[in-house]
């Protein structure tokens, strides 16, 4: 399912002649989080379409393997090919049976760590600054997840690495990692104005607590599918019975990014000694 996929080129003239209306209880739409439309979602007959309007559309279905782009002449390959990679490949992978997170990660001696919140909380920063300390960064902006495989287990995808002030470049060779890996621990970021010295706060969520905040960031196509949806309801309710969930909340001060790394380290730490790694 994961390895298999590939993109192509199509004509553009093929794509939809209309874009759907965002209004349309049967269109799915993304925005920024001030608002602004980004692209757009439709299945037209057996075929999902997300359309960036005015630029590219893609399509995928689940007769074969392949999302096909459909770019006007004015967008680049390379822009094509970041912006699938990117933002097409997660929700094409969950509407075909995957179960995709909007998160960062990196890998440790117990598996995967993943870092869940909404745009431009610092998701990619943190598994960036891990990654400077010898943390080998899983991914950026999604993780996936195999939804066959009975524990919670993800699947590593390749990946750039996008942090503001920082080269785009990327992810680690194939060789260092492995393909899967089971999750170890999800932690759920916040910002936040903490009162006292401490800027950073680090705490368990409860199942139900856990179960909603991944529910909320997890990326799917197609909600008004009863039977899709109950199955992806009934996977995070697994994954939140299964997986540590962790709320951590910090100071947005980048003089306090240090201490931030540093108690996700400590976290890591943690889980490690608790199924017996030593350092």
């Amino acid at each position: 399912m994961f390895d298999d996929l590939e993109l192509s080129f199509g004509e553009a003239s093929h794509a939809p002649a209309e874009i759907p209306d965002a209004r349309s209880s049967a269109v799915q739409a993304w925005r920024t989080s001030d608002g602004v439309l980004v692209a757009l979602g439709q299945t037209i007959n057996d075929t999902h379409w997300m359309h960036w309007p005015g630029h590219v559309s893609f399509a995928f279905s689940t007769r074969d393997r392949r999302v096909t782009a459909y770019a006007s002449r004015a967008v680049g390959r390379g822009i094509v090919k970041d912006i699938y990679q990117r933002s097409v490949l997660p929700f094409a992978l969950q509407a075909l049976g995957a179960e995709a997170l909007h998160a960062s990660a990196v890998h440790s001696r117990v598996g995967v760590v993943g870092f869940f919140a909404t745009s431009e909380t610092g998701k990619s920063t943190l598994a960036y600054e891990l990654a400077k300390r010898g943390h080998a960064q899983w991914s950026d902006d999604s993780i996936i997840f195999d939804s066959a495989c009975a524990e919670a287990t993800v699947v590593r995808l390749p990946f750039r690495v996008r942090v503001r002030g920082a080269p785009s470049t990327p992810g680690p060779r194939a060789s260092i990692l492995p393909n899967r890996a089971p999750v170890a621990a999800l932690f759920l970021l916040e910002r936040a104005q903490l009162t006292g010295r401490q800027p950073v706060c680090v705490e368990p969520l409860a199942g139900g607590e856990a179960f909603s905040a991944l529910l909320t960031h997890a990326h799917y196509f197609e909600t008004h599918r009863p039977e899709r949806r109950s199955q992806m309801i009934q996977f995070y309710l697994d994954v939140a019975a299964r997986v540590p969930t962790l709320r951590l909340r910090f100071r947005p001060c980048l003089r306090e990014l240090p201490r931030v790394v540093n108690a996700v380290e400590h976290a890591i730490a943690s889980l490690e000694n608790s199924v017996g790694l030593q350092s």
